[in-house]
C-alpha cells in the first residue's frame, strides 16, 4: 500500500512544524545567497504540501515531483497544485540521474527534499551519494527517513552491523549499544552519522565547496523520524553558509526531538493567546486556563507555537 493511502501528511503537527522550520531555514539561506532561481525537486505524493509551501514561502516556480507507483502517478498529475509542477513517473534512482544530465535543470541550483517514509536503505544511500556528487552548485539537499530501531535490526548487535553496512567508516566499531537501543537515542545516532556520511561523500568526490551540514531535526508523529540535510555551496559561498547555519538563531538543529501535542482548535488558540512571554508556561497555569497538558507538551508548544498548524473541518 502506498503511504498516501494510509497517512495524510498535511495533518501531522510534528511533521508540519518540521516542514515549516526547514522552509524558514531555506528562506534565510535563499536571502543571503541570492538563490533566486531555485528548482524544487521532491516527492509530492498526492498532497503536495511541501510544494505549496515552496511556492508560497520561497517563490519557487519550477518544481518536479517524482512518483513511483502507477496509480500514485496518475493521482499526482490530477492533484498537481500549479501549472509549473512537472510530475515524473519512476523511482528516485531512475529520475534523479536524468535531471542531473538535463541542460535545463543542471545550470540552476536545486532544493531537493527526498521525504521518504521508510527506513534508510541502499536506494536512499545511492540517491544521496549521486546528488552530492552531481547536483548543481549552491543546491540544498534534505532527506527524511524512519528512525525506528527495529527497522535496522531486532537487537542492538544487528543494528550496529546494519548501520556499518549503510554508512561505512563513519560508524565507529565501539559505538555504545545504548545509541541504537531506544527510539530517541537511535534518532540522534542516525541524524549524526547520516550527516557525517554526507560530508564524507563530498570529501571523497572532491566536490568544490564540499557539503555543509545545516539541518538536523528528529521528530515524531507516531513513528520516530529524522530529517537531515545541508548545502552544496560553491567555494566562494561556503564561509557565509557556515556562518548562517552555525548561528544561535538557526532553527534547523533543535536540541531534542519535536513531539508536538495534538490539540483542539480551542486549546491551541487559548495557549497561543498567552504567547509570546518571557516566562515558561507551567502546568498550573494551563489548569487555570481550563484544561490540562503534560509538561513536555506545554514546553513543545511554547517553543514552536509560531509553526504549530491549525486545522479545521469545513461542513457544507
Amino acid at each position: 500500500m502506498a503511504s498516501f493511502d494510509s497517512v495524510n501528511y498535511s495533518l501531522r503537527p510534528s511533521k508540519s512544524i518540521e516542514r515549516q522550520i526547514v522552509f524558514e531555514g531555506v528562506r534565510d539561506l535563499q536571502m543571503h545567497l541570492k538563490l533566486t532561481e531555485l528548482v524544487y525537486v521532491g516527492l509530492g505524493s498526492v498532497w503536495f504540501t511541501d510544494f505549496i509551501m515552496a511556492h508560497r514561502m520561497l517563490r519557487i516556480e519550477e518544481m518536479i515531483s517524482i512518483e513511483r507507483e502507477e496509480i500514485g502517478y496518475k493521482r499526482a498529475k490530477f492533484n498537481s497544485p500549479y501549472a509549473t509542477v512537472q510530475v515524473m513517473h519512476g523511482s528516485s534512482s531512475e529520475i534523479l540521474p536524468v535531471l542531473c544530465n538535463d541542460e535545463n535543470w543542471k545550470s540552476r541550483p536545486w532544493l531537493i527534499w527526498l521525504d521518504y517514509d521508510g527506513d534508510f536503505d541502499e536506494e536512499m544511500k545511492g540517491d544521496l551519494q549521486m546528488l552530492i556528487e552531481r547536483a548543481p552548485m549552491n543546491s540544498l539537499l534534505v532527506s527524511t527517513f524512519n528512525a525506528c530501531p527495529r527497522s535496522y535490526g531486532k537487537n542492538p548487535e544487528d543494528r550496529l552491523g546494519r548501520l556499518q553496512e549503510l554508512f561505512r567508516s563513519v560508524v565507529p566499531d565501539n559505538l555504545p549499544k545504548r545509541s541504537v537501543k531506544e527510539e530517541e537515542r537511535m534518532q540522534q545516532t542516525l541524524a549524526d552519522i547520516s550527516l557525517r556520511y554526507m560530508q564524507s561523500v563530498a570529501e571523497e568526490a572532491s566536490r568544490p565547496g564540499g557539503f555543509v551540514p545545516a539541518i538536523r531535526i528528529p521528530y515524531q508523529d507516531g513513528a520516530p523520524m529524522v530529517t537531515v540535510g545541508g548545502v552544496l555551496p560553491e567555494e566562494g559561498n561556503r564561509h557565509e553558509v557556515e556562518q548562517i547555519t552555525q548561528s544561535e538563531d538557526w532553527l534547523c538543529r533543535p536540541d531534542k526531538p519535536i513531539v508536538a501535542p495534538h490539540l483542539t482548535m480551542r486549546e491551541a488558540a487559548v495557549l497561543q493567546s498567552q504567547l509570546p512571554c518571557t516566562d515558561r508556561l507551567t502546568r498550573d497555569r494551563i489548569r487555570q486556563l481550563g484544561f490540562d497538558l503534560e509538561e513536555s507538551q506545554i514546553e513543545t508548544f511554547q517553543k514552536y507555537y509560531r509553526q504549530y498548524p491549525t486545522f479545521a473541518q469545513i461542513l457544507s
